[in-house]
């Protein structure tokens, strides 16, 4: 494929690194010169210095022949003008990134045919959404939903006092709900797919996976932490405001905490329901007076990393029961966490695993990126010619790296019924037209693409 990157910023640069690594022809535009020359030094990359937005510098990029082209520079417009401009020159696909409201519908994370661009994504829309989630849950730190709703996948962490630390992961399934499974254990930064031997251990961060009525009662064996009822949320920015929405949607109490008068008024005449009030997320006797002890949750979504990370320790220093933080540089979030933030989330690496959805060509279609490319999770459709369709899973045996974690049983009867979902064992078969939960690390996706390949076409 030809690929087209315009921006230089975190999240241009993550893609590219990704891109590269599956052995595409990209070029990259960017106005900053000294940034273009890095890229250049750290990558095999066609290479232009110059605006996104330009004609001339789109035709020099190649857009008449890009399989895709994505706009990810820090100004909605420059991305706006640039994907729609290079669809017009003839690229087969564009994808561009913005950040304000202004461009997306306040609750939807993600559009399509907007300007004539095919995939419009606003990460601070699908973060909010995310966050949501994780606040109904009873004490993730991460929860993606999967199958259409019906199957999900949950990270939780290992705290020293939980009984479960030291279990072998065989011990640990006779404890487990029914139709649930640990998918994939993260030490030390680093994930891994357990076997029934592997011992998990205080300070593991573990993904749980399962059919979505019995996650709440899986979680409850690792964590001790009731659904939120009580939101606070420091920060009157964009993620923030979609964050109080996505709430209220679902009947939380909310505040939110504001810098300045102008947005709290803003704020208060847009958000119905929500307790708006002007003052400093950073101060520790205002966070007293406001009562933050009181609250389940409390979100610092500054625009600033820094502000997050003092927000989110002074809150938990008031009394909030647990925190969460932006952070826009995703390589600090483990550090977030050791100083004792309870949920980080970040933007940017929303944005790329969101973008990285709409670029594949493959047949595997990534839902979700785990630990900066560590592993990925796939919906797949089975097709009835496949190698993995037709034989139990026990005798498939999946290769090293590789979690089937559920089956999503294909509709035969031609009227639309909801679809069966199966927790799979190893008796278990997947047939033609299922769609499949698969987790696979980085090095088992060759594989798992074999293991699906359509061996009729």
């Amino acid at each position: 494929m030809h690929i087209v990157v315009i921006g230089l910023g975190e999240v241009g640069r993550h893609l590219i690194g990704t891109l590269e690594s599956e052995g595409h022809d990209i070029a990259v535009v960017d106005q900053n010169p000294a940034a273009v020359q890095a890229c250049e030094e750290q990558h095999d990359v066609m290479v232009l210095v110059g605006y996104g937005a330009s004609q001339q510098v789109l035709d020099n990029a190649g857009v008449k022949r890009a399989d895709l082209v994505v706009a990810v520079t820090d100004q909605d417009e420059v991305n706006l003008v640039a994907a729609a401009t290079a669809k017009a020159l003839g690229a087969k696909k564009t994808v561009a990134r913005v950040q304000s409201a202004d461009w997306t519908s306040r609750d939807v994370g993600v559009e399509y045919g907007f300007l004539g661009i095919d995939v419009l994504v606003n990460p601070h829309v699908l973060l909010a959404q995310e966050l949501a989630l994780i606040a109904r849950s009873h004490g993730a730190i991460d929860v993606l939903e999967l199958a259409e709703h019906q199957v999900e996948l949950v990270q939780v962490e290992l705290k020293d006092s939980n009984r479960l630390a030291g279990r072998t992961l065989s011990k640990l399934r006779q404890s487990l709900p029914s139709e649930t499974l640990v998918a994939a254990v993260v030490r030390r930064g680093e994930l891994f797919v357990p076997g029934g031997g592997d011992v998990l251990m205080a300070g593991d961060r573990v993904y749980l996976m399962g059919r979505t009525g019995q996650m709440e009662q899986v979680q409850d064996l690792f964590t001790r932490v009731r659904e939120a009822r009580a939101v606070c949320i420091a920060g009157g920015t964009v993620v923030g405001e979609a964050f109080a929405r996505a709430l209220v949607r679902v009947g939380i109490e909310t505040m939110m905490i504001v810098p300045t008068t102008a947005r709290a008024e803003a704020l208060a005449a847009t958000l119905d329901k929500v307790t708006v009030v002007m003052g400093d997320g950073k101060n520790l006797e205002f966070l007293g007076e406001e009562q933050i002890g009181k609250y389940d949750l409390f979100a610092a979504m500054y625009a600033d990393d820094q502000d997050n990370l003092l927000a989110g320790l002074l809150a938990r220093k008031a009394g909030a029961r647990r925190t969460a933080a932006l952070v826009h540089r995703p390589k600090y979030a483990d550090i977030y966490r050791q100083l004792g933030i309870d949920i980080v989330l970040s933007p940017r690496q929303i944005c790329s695993e969101s973008i990285l959805r709409h670029c594949r060509t493959t047949s595997l279609d990534a839902v979700r990126v785990l630990e900066e490319g560590q592993a990925e999770v796939f919906e797949i459709v089975a097709p009835a010619r496949a190698r993995a369709v037709g034989i139990p899973l026990g005798r498939l045996k999946p290769p090293r790296g590789v979690l089937i974690g559920a089956i999503l049983r294909a509709d035969r009867s031609g009227v639309g019924r909801e679809r069966e979902v199966v927790v799979p064992g190893g008796e278990d078969v997947i047939q033609g037209g299922d769609t499949v939960i698969v987790l696979a690390t980085r090095e088992a996706r060759p594989q798992v693409a074999r293991l699906f390949q359509d061996r009729g076409a």
